[in-house]
């Protein structure tokens, strides 16, 4: 299904988030803390927007490496790219000063088991960061979001020939962890400082933690 998103992929995000997308992956690299010199990996990195914002971050003494398993998104990344499994990720212990992910833990067969692997690859006193899709707690943002995601969302997909994928979207909301029980899991992942927020009204979730 990737596969054949893959073309279209980034203009639909921006399209149908009304180009907000943008600014949560660019929150989401500031929640990781960071900075000139580091070194960044973007778990199940898609086409590498979130992967540019890492680069930009770390500067041209730095490295941000994108780790995706479908060939046809990572293709369109720049940068430092390796195709490998979120779950089995190809990296010793301890490599990165920071690991990210975005919009990816619906899509994984063991979510505890990622966010494992993102503090295994993460140096004492880095942090891991994931964002991910939101659905608002607050009526009538709820409503608002609901009408949109499960109504328009998919309608305006088919337009672009991607109508089967994004209603696979909108029915992947169902394995999206409640807020708390993401924390609970970055916690068994041994993280901590953990924390969450909303952004843009809820629509989408940003989560830290610090690897001790």
């Amino acid at each position: 299904m990737f596969e054949r998103l893959a073309p279209n992929y980034d203009r639909l995000n921006t399209a149908l988030t009304f180009g907000l997308v943008g600014g949560w992956r660019r929150a989401l690299v500031a929640a990781a803390a960071i900075g000139p010199g580091a070194r960044v990996v973007d778990v199940c990195a898609g086409t590498g927007q979130t992967l540019r914002e890492a680069a930009a971050a770390v500067g041209p003494r730095g490295l941000a490496v994108g780790v995706d398993f479908t060939s046809a998104m990572l293709a369109r990344a720049r940068g430092h790219r390796v195709l490998g499994d979120a779950l089995q990720l190809p990296f010793a212990d301890r490599a990165f000063d920071a690991a990210v992910s975005a919009f990816a833990l619906r899509d994984v067969a063991d979510q505890g088991r990622m966010i494992e692997e993102m503090v295994r690859v993460t140096r004492s006193r880095g942090r891991v960061a994931v964002l991910e899709i939101g659905r608002p707690r607050r009526q009538p943002f709820r409503l608002g979001f609901d009408a949109w995601f499960r109504g328009a969302v998919p309608r305006l997909a088919a337009i672009a020939g991607q109508g089967e994928s994004h209603r696979f979207l909108v029915r992947s909301l169902a394995y999206l962890p409640a807020p708390e029980s993401l924390l609970g899991t970055m916690t068994g992942a041994g993280l901590d400082e953990i924390g969450w927020r909303e952004l843009s009204l809820g629509a989408a979730r940003l989560f830290w933690g610090r690897r001790p």
